[in-house]
């Protein structure tokens, strides 16, 4: 009785074990992909408070230029 249901038994194993397989491929992939887009939110936002901090409530300064301080040495 054992003999004649192997194949199905086996083919049942390979189709339950790969879809677990498959389906814990998937999870790990999908929190991988959270995990970047995570990343790149934190990014995006160290970058605005970075540009919202660095300006104060006045216009960016530029430093000078070569040009500027010849200038500055003229006078």
């Amino acid at each position: 009785m054992g003999s004649e249901h192997a194949p199905l038994i086996l083919i049942e194993l390979v189709l339950v074990f790969g879809s677990v397989l498959v389906f814990a491929w998937w999870q790990l992939r999908s929190v991988e992909r959270d995990r970047r887009e995570t990343q790149r939110q934190r990014e995006a936002d160290a970058a605005a408070a970075a540009r919202t901090s660095g300006q104060g409530g006045s216009p960016a300064q530029t430093p000078p230029t070569t040009e500027d301080v010849n200038d500055d040495r003229a006078r």
